[in-house]
């Protein structure tokens, strides 16, 4: 995934979902998970993983959107980032 700001994701988010996008789901993962609720509603399903789940202080996220044989994953330190990434790379398609 090429590095992304979060006002490029939430510009890109936008654009690809129109009026339906949550305001600030690139920085806060309720929102986030909104935009999983809206990806799922267009037949993606939707899977969120710690991959530092024993660190105290390392944190890493997965968040995969698949549809059929197509799989798209992004893995971030923040949770929101890593949804909103892995949502642009699924509806880009």
């Amino acid at each position: 995934m090429p590095q992304r700001t979060v006002e490029e994701l939430e510009k890109e988010l936008g654009t690809l979902l129109g009026s339906d996008c949550p305001a600030c789901a690139a920085q806060d993962i309720n929102a986030a998970l909104q935009v999983s609720g809206l990806l799922e509603a267009k037949g993606f399903s939707f899977a969120m993983k710690d991959c530092c789940p024993k660190s105290m202080t390392d944190t890493r996220w997965r968040a995969v959107f698949a549809r059929g044989d197509e799989e798209y994953a992004v893995e971030h330190e923040s949770s929101a980032k890593a949804v909103c990434a892995a949502a642009v790379a699924a509806l880009q398609v």
